[in-house]
């Protein structure tokens, strides 16, 4: 008797590479996230699609994409790759593991200050957890982290600059600080700096498309000024030793001034207070795997030091 497609079991692994086409929007890339050649993967989704019975992928001159079955179905994989995923952090939690890789997006400035002093603590704590750190903007971690790329994501959210946060993700605050203004080291003033006070002068600031360069600019255009950029650049210790050189002024956080590494000055900010928070955020279906769960708590006690 000849089986219908809807006798025939779905491959798992065949349904995770939809869903990598899905979210990566090519078969080239899907490939290359894990470590197949795309004729490979074009094979795999062309059984794929016997096996459902259904076309999947629409294939044109301009790429692929999926089509209204293969876009319905690449959901139904991703909770599937989450339930499974969901079952081996209960077995490694039973088994009491805290061992394995672990890797974390993380923005730059909290890469070099909460990640760092983490990872440091966890080589002496738990040698078998190997963490691996990718410096990477908001948007590019949490990118990432819904890809599966990465088990955790450390994010900054600014004042003035709202943060869309992934649903069914795990969030952790781990601390807010202020943002402070950074000057060249004299002259020398205790008195906190209002951004109005800051019209005249000129800026060392990042590029308005990342998260603290548009909080800035929101503060000072609502203090009725333009800030009047002359070094932009998203390095931050690159601002600081622009700052250092007397370039200009910059308002950035707080754990992001080494103030040791260049000869600046650092004034309290009010007038407004502005303040980022910085998150620790994880799918769901990793957060509670122990070896997750370990980093999660390393991140959160350097971020209280």
């Amino acid at each position: 008797m000849t089986s219908r497609a809807s006798d025939i079991p779905l491959d798992v692994g065949r349904l995770r590479l939809l869903r990598e086409v899905g979210l990566r929007g090519s078969i080239a890339a899907a490939a290359r996230a894990v470590d197949l050649t795309a004729p490979a993967v074009s094979q795999q989704l062309a059984l794929l699609e016997r096996e459902t019975g259904a076309a999947l992928v629409d294939r044109s001159p301009r790429g692929v994409v999926l089509t209204g079955a293969g876009h319905a179905l690449a959901v139904r994989a991703g909770e599937v790759l989450d339930l499974l995923g969901t079952a081996r952090a209960d077995l490694e939690r039973l088994a009491g593991s805290v061992s394995g890789p672990v890797s974390v997006a993380s923005v730059a400035s909290g890469a070099a200050t909460v990640v760092s002093s983490a990872v440091g603590e966890l080589r002496e704590r738990h040698p078998r957890v190997v963490v691996t750190v990718l410096s990477a903007e908001p948007e590019r971690g949490l990118g990432l982290l819904l890809a599966g790329d990465v088990d955790l994501a450390v994010v900054d959210e600014y004042d003035y600059v709202p943060l869309a946060l992934p649903e069914h993700a795990v969030v952790r605050e781990l601390c807010t600080e202020p943002l402070v203004v950074v000057r060249p080291a004299a002259p020398r003033s205790r008195r906190a700096a209002a951004i109005a006070d800051l019209a005249d002068a000129s800026w060392v600031m990042p590029p308005e498309d990342a998260a603290c360069g548009r909080a800035v600019r929101a503060a000072c255009r609502t203090a009725g000024f333009e800030p009047q950029v002359r070094w932009e650049t998203d390095d931050m210790l690159l601002l600081v030793r622009a700052v250092a050189d007397g370039h200009g002024v910059a308002v950035l956080p707080r754990r992001s001034v080494a103030v040791g590494a260049a000869d600046v000055h650092v004034q309290r900010l009010r007038e407004p207070a502005l303040t980022r928070r910085l998150l620790a955020v994880a799918r769901a279906s990793v957060a509670d795997r122990p070896v997750v769960a370990e980093v999660l708590d390393a991140l959160a006690r350097a971020a209280a030091e």
